[in-house]
């Protein structure tokens, strides 16, 4: 074998150990031998050269023995090496978590953002990551990596198109890692949240679902599509961009489903109905418990048109699972029986499973940030990795 040919096979067997010792809860070298199929002195070897880097965590001695009735030295990943900052830039919000490698989150902010200039935005940003670049929040090596979830397109890590603000002209990625030199990784918004849903397993844990799709309904209307366990990203980043599908009005006008279906656009129909200058989602959530005609027949409009956009992307791409995040649905549980009711009259072919992902529609983005920023740590983005809550 050449030795080129041996530094490759070292390469991904070093790869292979990490992802077996980052997805268990325990395991010892010896286990890790028998599952990966590798001769025990490789184990040992590579072993070594992880736990000088510091990926590895000792948990002492375990119940089981090795050969020689030796009690076996239980390890796994070090779950304090370090940890990434991830962002949401929202239209209204600017959504921040420091997380750890393994996935636990730190911590978290949230600032209201309404009204500010992007600039102003990525000055705030820079200004947090000032804040934390000092602090190791007890890990061993601090800040990884950074990832920003953007409400728009992003190809070549760069931001190609955004309804809300304009970044020509702007390297956010090259701007925010000046501040801390660590990998800068941008993305859309609900491919995150794909991702989130795919890495932390956000579902019954007996099913496995490699085809996945997210569909997020906030300011705008995304998908993230997860296709045999991998991201699709599409030419130049913009699938998903399903928020643009559009309908014809009865004046033959071009009209985009996010236009009409997206929060956004939900709160401002309601305040043109009502006659207000405007309204938040607390005031549409009240409005609908009191059933006001105005809200019901808004409900009932917007409950056909996402039945309708879930029906047109499970025929188009058939995966095992449709996630929502919604947070009208987050407010108004009720509101996703409705929807899957009229999903179901329109008699779909697929069998594809149609759920809201309740336990992560405010975090959905950061969390899948996190996790791919964090691959690319750790040079694991293309392997099967289970990140902890």
């Amino acid at each position: 074998m050449k030795k080129t040919d041996q530094i490759t096979m070292r390469d991904h067997n070093q790869r292979l150990v990490l992802q077996a010792l980052f997805n268990a809860k325990e395991t010892s070298r010896a286990q890790l031998a028998v599952d990966l199929e590798l001769h025990k002195s490789t184990i040992s070897s590579i072993y070594r050269d992880l736990d000088d880097i510091g990926f590895i965590e000792d948990l002492g001695e375990g119940d089981t023995t090795e050969t020689g009735g030796r009690k076996a030295k239980m390890i796994r990943f070090n779950r304090n090496y370090g940890f990434v900052v991830a962002f949401d830039m929202g239209r209204h919000h600017l959504r921040m978590a420091q997380v750890r490698l393994s996935g636990e989150v730190i911590a978290t902010d949230e600032f209201d953002v309404d009204g500010l200039t992007l600039k102003q935005v990525v000055d705030l940003m820079m200004k947090n990551l000032h804040r934390i670049k000092p602090q190791k929040y007890g890990t061993q090596e601090g800040v990884m990596g950074i990832a920003v979830g953007v409400h728009g397109v992003v190809d070549q890590n760069q931001v190609t198109y955004s309804p809300f603000f304009d970044y020509s002209g702007i390297d956010l990625a090259d701007l925010l890692g000046q501040v801390i030199s660590v990998p800068v990784l941008l993305e859309n918004e609900a491919n995150y949240a794909a991702v989130y849903i795919r890495d932390y397993h956000d579902y019954r844990q007996i099913d496995q679902y490699d085809n996945l799709i997210a569909l997020n309904i906030h300011y705008g209307i995304g998908a993230g599509i997860i296709i045999d366990g991998q991201l699709y990203r599409g030419l130049a980043g913009r699938a998903g961009e399903v928020g643009r599908s559009i309908v014809w009005s009865q004046n033959k006008e071009i009209i985009r489903m996010e236009d009409l279906y997206s929060e956004d656009a939900m709160l401002k129909r309601l305040a043109e109905a009502l006659g207000k200058k405007e309204v938040v989602r607390a005031d549409f959530v009240a409005c609908a418990s009191h059933n006001a005609p105005e809200t019901t027949a808004l409900i009932d409009d917007w409950v056909r048109g996402i039945a309708q956009m879930a029906y047109d992307i499970i025929q188009t791409y058939a995966p095992q699972a449709l996630f929502i995040h919604s947070r009208f649905i987050a407010e108004m549980p009720e509101l996703l029986g409705r929807v899957i009711e009229v999903y179901q009259d329109l008699n779909p072919t697929c069998q594809s499973e149609l759920l809201f992902a309740n336990h992560s529609v405010y975090q959905a983005t950061l969390l899948g940030g996190a996790a791919s920023v964090t691959r690319h740590v750790l040079d694991l983005e293309d392997v099967d990795l289970k990140f902890s809550h």
